[in-house]
């Protein structure tokens, strides 16, 4: 479920991608920093995304420094891995496990080696942060009890998500009823749109889809997409401007560029590219 919280870089002011930036390596280093060089390969922009947010909730502006890239050598802004960072860090190892986890049970074939060392992580974590591991693997199950049931609910499917970011946040910071209905419309809009992608993979291979149960098999995309526009379309834009209408009541005072960027035009952009049938996520460098 990764790569659909990401800023539109092309409509993004410069000041604004040098602190996505700062926030990407800072997670990177956090991840080095809690798990060792292979735990960087959890870094994403979508825990990136959420722990700009993590800072913006807490009123927690981080400490920005010119450090040397662990990659590439060059010297690039990084936030110095602080509390919440640290903890942005432990949710990607932890989700990071958990979709590996799941895409096991799915048949997917993961070389024992790499199961055994993100094991290694993913348990250091959740020793960390066992409020959230507790509750990311109970929401997990309950999803995979409802894929092996066969649920057609979208409703009862996407809460599982949901509820793990609502509560996940929660437990990391203080939030209101506005944020938490943010938070869980995010997690829901998250889930639908990784749904949404996979409906022609998952129709070949005779996966569980929870759209696909609703909407039919898709043989062909460009013909399913077009066939059910309206109703997808209300699927994903209804869930998206339940969250932007719990957005906008937020007060943001850190980040509030990353953030809005990545709400207004990213997740928007995400939307338009599933329904018109376009493979890749959008990708930015860094």
């Amino acid at each position: 479920m990764f790569g659909y919280v990401i800023p539109d870089k092309n409509n993004m002011l410069i000041k604004d991608f040098n602190v996505f930036q700062g926030y990407y390596c800072g997670l990177c280093r956090a991840l080095g920093k809690t798990g060792g060089p292979l735990t960087r390969l959890c870094t994403n922009y979508d825990v990136t995304f959420y722990s700009v947010l993590l800072h913006s909730l807490a009123g927690q502006e981080p400490k920005v420094e010119r450090k040397v890239c662990f990659l590439n050598g060059k010297k690039k802004p990084m936030i110095e891995p602080d509390d919440l960072s640290i903890k942005a860090a432990d949710v990607a190892v932890l989700l990071t496990y958990y979709n590996v986890a799941d895409d096991v049970e799915d048949g997917k074939k993961i070389r024992l080696p790499i199961l055994w060392r993100l094991w290694l992580r993913k348990r250091a974590a959740a020793r960390r942060m066992p409020e959230v591991d507790k509750l990311m693997k109970r929401e997990f199950r309950r999803l995979s009890d409802l894929e092996k049931s066969n649920s057609s609910s979208i409703d009862e499917v996407a809460d599982c998500t949901a509820v793990v970011m609502r509560d996940m946040t929660k437990a990391l910071v203080k939030t209101d009823d506005v944020v938490d209905l943010f938070t869980y419309n995010l997690g829901r809009l998250i889930y639908l749109l990784d749904a949404v992608d996979d409906i022609a993979e998952d129709s070949k291979k005779g996966r569980y889809n929870v759209i696909v149960n609703n909407y039919g098999k898709c043989t062909e995309k460009a013909d399913y997409l077009l066939k059910n526009a309206d109703g997808l379309s209300f699927l994903l834009k209804s869930t998206y401007n339940r969250m932007v209408e719990s957005y906008n009541q937020m007060e943001i005072t850190i980040g509030e560029g990353v953030l809005s960027n990545t709400i207004y035009l990213g997740l928007n952009l995400q939307i338009e590219r599933l329904l018109k049938g376009v493979e890749k996520c959008q990708t930015i460098r860094l």
